[in-house]
């Protein structure tokens, strides 16, 4: 193999902090953690980064492209990178040369992997947030529609009368997300870990926190929906997998198929 430090010293400069998630506490103090928890941890953040991508554009449902993150000692620290290039520009990593510029025709033309991806951990902070304000993983109904802001907002009250205002096209994606989408990260918060999401530019009032009293709020999908994992087992996360079937019908307008397999 070749080691070319100017490449990777180029493509570093092309990166930018977008945020994060950490675990802290006595029982990661000197910034290690088990193996296991360590890649629960990272695949829940690739799986829910990349719904919340989708959500921003149905392009990022049906391209490859990587999430880059590096670790931090001190706690345990996960750092999203996002390019300052555009995706059609320099910052194009795992994405296919077609799949580029498909998206710079698109929405994203002139913004850059990193302001979607900051968009995607914003929903993600939220949306803990959100949990730990109302109590549950989801059925939230809005008080109210509020314009009193820029940005449209809903207003969520929890059981004390507490208002948490919420960007309406968050609450849209969360409607209909998986009710255990932030599970995988969760679940390795313990009595001495706690969990912080954040932002590169949040200060330390401004992070979510997930602690051991919390995590059961994220755990609360029903068996029913539980057992929906297991509909397709061929589907492992990272490997290519094929379901031979029949197509049985196919929309332009939510560019979607529809598959019949096994029944």
């Amino acid at each position: 193999w070749h080691f070319d430090g100017d490449a990777l010293a180029t493509r570093a400069r092309k990166l930018q902090e977008v945020g994060y998630i950490k675990y802290s506490g006595r029982d990661v103090a000197r910034g290690v953690i088990d193996a296991g928890s360590a890649g629960s941890a990272l695949i829940g953040l690739d799986e829910t980064l990349r719904y919340f991508n989708a959500q921003q554009s149905l392009d990022f449902a049906n391209f490859h492209y990587d999430l880059p993150v590096r670790t931090r000692a001190g706690s345990w620290e996960v750092i999203v990178l996002g390019g300052i290039a555009t995706i059609g520009g320099a910052f194009a990593l795992g994405y296919a040369k077609k799949a580029g510029e498909k998206l710079a025709e698109n929405d994203f033309k002139s913004i850059g992997l990193k302001d979607i991806l900051k968009r995607s951990l914003s929903a993600t902070k939220t949306l803990a947030k959100v949990v730990k304000h109302t109590r549950r993983s989801r059925g939230w109904e809005s008080a109210r529609f509020s314009m009193e802001r820029p940005d449209a907002q809903i207003v969520l009250l929890n059981d004390h009368g507490e208002e948490l205002l919420v960007p309406a096209e968050y609450f849209r994606w969360y409607q209909q997300m998986p009710s255990n989408l932030l599970i995988r990260m969760t679940s390795v918060v313990r009595r001495d870990r706690v969990l912080s999401i954040g932002l590169a530019d949040d200060s330390p009032e401004d992070e979510v926190t997930v602690l051991e009293t919390d995590k059961p709020l994220f755990e609360t999908a029903s068996d029913e929906e539980l057992d929906e994992d297991f509909l397709f087992p061929e589907l492992i996360h990272g490997n290519l997998t094929t379901l031979e079937g029949r197509l049985i019908r196919g929309s332009e307008a939510s560019n979607s198929v529809g598959l019949e397999y096994q029944g």
